[in-house]
């Protein structure tokens, strides 16, 4: 067989397997998806012009310039493709809606998960003042998968909030019965709205919050100063009680502090867990989704490259680009573990994945089972190589000889693992109300032990 063949199997194989993951497609769209997701990885760029340019490469039997306008015509709505509105050949053009696709990439993480945890991070990001994209991703080895975006005209002034409920909410819809979900977001877009609507789906807010304003512990009857918060260098602090002291603004919740040496300025987080539970630690995980924005507009994928001027399109072209950057970090992720497998193997065999051990039970009530479960392993070295990189350089190489690399998803466990356990999500206490099982909704915060808890330093 020659490469030329090899290529063009492993370009039939890789569309063949984009339809079964993403069946809202057309099989012409999907094919249209698969050569976009290659030509992103080969070009490691997602300007139309280098996609083009690399596939022509890759298969120099391919027409450069008919597939550049195929590349083109993927993003574009139906009214501007050619031939539509022309006759019975343009009949055929059709739009396709990308917010259809965010339950596929879903399904395609949530099969392959080792556990029933995720940790999703929302963020802003702006190209120039041509765009902002709103991003919701799932956190993964010191990067980020995009699951669910928005985009919107940059410079525009407007309210995101409503944007983003809509996003958590049909995210919140596609996610199984009994899955715990961290939520984390930057101080710039903390808001009490955003606080309710992910304890209404279920899910733990992880919320930064500025230094500015007060906050009153429970039980006690004075405000105090934020800014003015007890917290001793390098350990996390929690107390139970409220945040802000205007009506609009008041929030109960447990308030989560930690003040480490060479920070400008401490953590301080709101979140619905209990101050028992709950570790400042874990919002260093936050930083994971500005490593994923880097991979996408810069050394990874360079998207702002692009000539795009519609939002319709770019959320099209983001499909894409998620595609791309999943594969990249299943692919690296995969690699990583075996090769720490090889460098240190397990001592005994692990129930989940590729020698891929698991967390502690985090149901209530479990935590004397979980010390003896063992959780899932950190890194035994400092990462020389990122997940993205090497699942890259990996891809690159298979796809030269015409191989179509397939990878497992071992996800990290979270700092200092709780010894106490995380609230069931909201649907997971629906389906354990037959056995009696304790909603969240029951679980109010005056019912959480008041004053403050030290935790272990992070």
């Amino acid at each position: 067989m020659s490469i030329t063949t090899r290529r063009r199997t492993a370009l039939s194989r890789w569309a063949a397997l984009l339809q079964q993951r993403f069946p809202t497609l057309s099989p012409s769209q999907a094919s249209g998806l698969a050569l976009w997701s290659i030509g992103i990885v080969l070009a490691r760029s997602a300007s139309l012009h280098a996609v083009a340019l690399a596939l022509a490469c890759w298969l120099p039997s391919l027409n450069p310039l008919s597939l550049r306008k195929r590349l083109q015509e993927w993003y574009l709505e139906a009214a501007a493709k050619k031939g539509s509105g022309t006759g019975h050949a343009g009949k055929h053009r059709r739009d396709w809606d990308p917010r259809t696709t965010p339950a596929c990439l879903l399904r395609w993480i949530l099969e392959g998960w080792p556990d029933h945890q995720l940790v999703l991070a929302l963020d802003p990001t702006n190209f120039g003042d041509r765009f902002t994209v709103l991003a919701i991703s799932v956190l993964y080895r010191s990067c980020a998968v995009p699951v669910m975006w928005t985009v919107l005209p940059g410079g525009e002034p407007g309210a995101w909030e409503p944007h983003w409920e809509r996003m958590l909410k049909e995210l919140a819809a596609l996610l199984p019965p009994g899955w715990q979900v961290l939520v984390l977001t930057d101080r710039g877009m903390y808001s009490p709205r955003l606080f309710r609507c992910l304890v209404s789906q279920g899910w733990h807010p992880f919320l930064r919050i500025r230094a500015q304003g007060f906050w009153r512990p429970m039980g006690g009857r004075e405000w105090l100063d934020l800014a003015e918060l007890p917290l001793p260098r390098n350990q996390t602090r929690a107390w139970a009680g409220e945040v802000f002291k205007n009506d609009e603004g008041r929030l109960a919740c447990t308030l989560v502090g930690y003040a480490g040496d060479g920070h400008a300025e401490p953590w301080l987080i709101v979140t619905d867990l209990a101050p028992e539970v709950a570790r400042a630690s874990w919002y260093g995980l936050r930083g994971w989704i500005e490593q994923g924005f880097k991979r996408v507009k810069g050394e990874g994928w360079r998207l702002p490259r692009t000539r795009i001027s519609s939002c319709a399109r770019l959320e099209r072209l983001w499909l894409a680009v998620a595609v791309a950057t999943l594969w990249v970090l299943e692919v690296g992720g995969e690699a990583e573990v075996t090769e720490e497998g090889r460098r240190h193997p397990p001592e005994r065999t692990k129930a989940v994945g590729r020698d891929t051990p698991v967390l502690p039970d985090l149901e209530p009530g479990a935590g004397g089972k979980a010390a003896g479960r063992g959780h899932r392993g950190e890194p035994s070295s400092q990462r020389i190589w990122s997940v993205f990189g090497r699942g890259w350089n990996l891809l690159r190489n298979a796809l030269a000889v015409g191989v179509v690399l397939v990878g497992s998803w071992h996800p990290e466990a979270w700092p200092e693992h709780p010894r106490a356990g995380l609230p069931p999500t909201r649907a997971a206490c629906a389906a354990g109300a037959a056995v009696g099982r304790q909603g969240p909704e029951q679980r109010k915060i005056s019912q959480i032990t008041s004053g403050a808890h030290r935790l272990d330093s992070s």
